[in-house]
């Protein structure tokens, strides 16, 4: 496992002490270093690149026996680009432009840097992509290209309630692939129920009750991002051919920036040769390991069998608001979040960062080590972790697939931010079922709808959890439906297939073919508190069901079908996604484990099963099988590993069996 972290942000930190800095990393057991390579500081004239940093930063990283890992900066484009190409900016929805700066991840400036959909912004990008790989593909300390740092619609991190980017450049490419995608204006009209008479009129939506078109506008800028991350990683392996090229995401786009952002990890990994996601557990996630392995699930399960990392961890106090600032966390969690690294299947943990920096909002915090560059306990921490995993001879071990898998869907997502202005009911679904199938410890696999939709469900997957199936179209039902007729087990929450892949309300539901495939269909739905039914609660809808093949597992208390099963698919006419999400209650977690999964098999079992424990299994290339537990509650908890081995896991620890 690679264990490292985040150096050099300029102007951080001081030169003085890079030397002293880099040593005591590596003495620290750490094998890895990431520098930034931020283009605006870099080259402050068209005609001149330094690289001064950089080359005594490598060659100190060499010396010390520590392998780099070189984040490419772009969105800090130089003020002189700017001031040539001044349309080039990122427009908002009201065609207001973002002026570079000065920013919390670029205290150096030039934020958010400038649209690539302009041709000349892409040109200059690439000859100095070009330019910093060619000098160092060849330095012994080089280890990975990070090609783009979080890739989202840059401007959206800082303004989540304004739409971009509505550029000339990017309005012009919009229309166009609408031109593409729909042949005639006759079919945009029918997709979009209007009545244009002329292309002319045709543009990006600047409201969110313009359902349709900002369904196809978000799309557009997902495909858009998608296509300038090969942009990059094409023009660093046309000059280093030999290292690889990753990115990293700075969140599970499903936690709620999935449309503000225009982030989807799932449409961010295949040019990459391996992927990675960002994690800030107490500063962002209130110290929830649940929402930090949601996050590492759906990194692994967008790398689809590449190797991931956890690319940003948080080493220290983070500042948020004032008032709101998070203190440093304790060694012991530092460790625990490295244990939930490993048991998610990840090969390497890069902390943000070995020292706080000592300019902008982020100073003084997320270091590993004080503002003077002294380390403290939270480097011991992860030191004795890092030596403790290298004693156990893992390298080359994968997370083993799991048999029950989560669907997650962008659709659903998108529609939800349309109609809402938000997409936090969706999010609060999804969290709230992957919470509730953590708490139960099923080792979960992520999936994506447009994955399943294309190439079915995976072989390995034996049950499979849908919460709030809002969206659906003809092909993701058909390899459901393929799914279940094999032998896998579908569980459903209320209204699959409600809308089609434009957000229109269907007039039967389920939709999409599927109401074949649970037996029953709705005959009207309403908004309630909580809707109790067959050991769960459910909550937001409930549906009122008429039964047409299937067989009534369990009814409502007025008598109506709550849960109808036909074969494998199970249909649960409310959403215990959200019930779980508010109430994490036992009753419904082991409600819905006995529909989804009620014969799993279990590599370790713990003898007071509950939140807060969990085992995932490893396998070693040489196909041996090892078992990570890791135990956040305040006590020893003790478990029987496969034939019958009992062993114990410390309070708020890790082992390996």
């Amino acid at each position: 496992m690679i264990v490292g972290a985040q150096y050099y942000r300029p102007p951080n930190p001081p030169r003085d002490d890079w030397d002293r800095d880099l040593g005591r990393m590596r003495a620290a057991g750490f094998d890895t270093v990431k520098l930034w390579a931020c283009w605006s500081w870099m080259q402050p004239t068209p005609d001149a690149i330094d690289f001064a940093d950089l080359d005594r930063l490598f060659d100190l990283a060499h010396r010390h026996g520590l392998g780099v890992v070189v984040n490419t900066i772009l969105e800090n484009a130089p003020y002189w680009l700017a001031a040539r190409h001044p349309a080039a900016h990122y427009h908002d929805h009201e065609q207001q432009p973002v002026r570079l700066t000065a920013a919390m991840n670029t205290p150096g400036g030039g934020w958010p840097g400038l649209c690539f959909d302009n041709p000349a912004v892409w040109e200059a990008a690439a000859s100095f992509l070009t330019a910093v790989v060619s000098r160092y593909r060849a330095h012994p300390a080089l280890r990975v290209w990070d090609v783009w740092n979080e890739p989202h619609l840059e401007p959206a991190s800082y303004f989540p309630d304004r739409l971009y980017c509505y550029c000339d450049a990017s309005v012009a490419g919009f229309v166009s692939g609408l031109r593409s995608a729909y042949g005639s204006l006759d079919a945009l009209n029918e997709a979009w129920s209007r009545r244009f008479s002329s292309w002319d009129q045709v543009e990006p939506p600047r409201l969110f009750e313009a359902v349709p078109d900002m369904l196809d506008w978000r799309s557009h800028w997902f495909r858009t991002l998608a296509g300038w991350l090969e942009r990059r990683c094409a023009v660093v392996r046309a000059a280093d051919p030999t290292h690889p090229v990753m990115t990293h995401v700075a969140l599970s786009g499903f936690t709620g920036q999935l449309a503000t952002h225009t982030l989807d990890e799932f449409t961010l990994t295949s040019p990459v040769d391996l992927f990675g996601t960002s994690s800030f557990p107490t500063w962002l996630m209130g110290d929830d390991h649940v929402e930090h392995l949601f996050n590492l699930d759906t990194a692994r399960g967008a790398a689809g069998g590449k190797p991931f990392w956890q690319a940003e961890l948080q080493g220290g106090r983070g500042r948020r608001d004032g008032r709101r600032s998070t203190p440093h966390p304790a060694p012991s969690t530092v460790a625990l979040w490295m244990w939930n690294a490993l048991a998610a299947g990840a090969s390497g943990v890069v902390f943000w960062q070995w020292r706080p920096e000592l300019l902008g909002p982020e100073s003084p915090g997320y270091g590993l080590c004080a503002p003077d560059g002294s380390v403290t306990p939270r480097v011991a921490a992860a030191s004795d972790f890092a030596a403790a995993v290298h004693s156990l001879d893992l390298g080359g071990a994968v997370a083993e697939p799991g048999s029950v898998a989560l669907l997650v869907s962008r659709a659903t997502a998108l529609q939800s931010f349309a109609t809402d202005r938000s997409m936090s009911v969706y999010r609060d679904a999804v969290l709230g079922a992957y919470r509730l199938l953590l708490d139960a410890d099923l080792p979960v696999e992520i999936l994506h709808a447009d994955q399943v939709a294309a190439d079915g469900v995976p072989a390995h997957v034996r049950s499979l959890y849908w919460p709030m199936p809002s969206v659906a179209g003809r092909s993701l039902g058909s390899a459901l439906g393929a799914f279940v007729r094999r032998g896998g087990r579908l569980v459903a929450e209320a209204a699959p297939g409600e809308y089609d892949d434009l957000g229109r309300r269907r007039p039967s539901v389920p939709g999409a073919g599927l109401a074949a495939l649970f037996g029953a269909r709705q005959v009207d739905a309403d908004i309630v508190t909580s809707a109790p039914v067959g050991g769960l609660t459910g909550g937001w809808q409930r549906e009122t069901l008429t039964v047409a093949g299937g067989e009534v597992v369990a009814s409502f208390s007025d008598g109506t079908p709550g849960i109808v099963r036909r074969g494998g698919a199970v249909l649960v006419a409310t959403y215990p996604s959200l019930g779980y999400f508010s109430a994490r209650d036992a009753a419904t977690r082991e409600a819905v484990v006995g529909l989804l999964a009620p014969d799993h098999d279990r590599a370790l079992t713990w003898e007071l099963s509950g939140p807060g424990l969990l085992h995932r299994v490893l396998i070693k290339p040489d196909g041996g099988r090892v078992v990570v537990a890791v135990n956040w509650t305040e006590e020893d908890q003790k478990a029987v590993v496969g034939g019958g081995a009992s062993v114990t896991v410390p309070a708020r620890s890790g082992a390996v069996f």
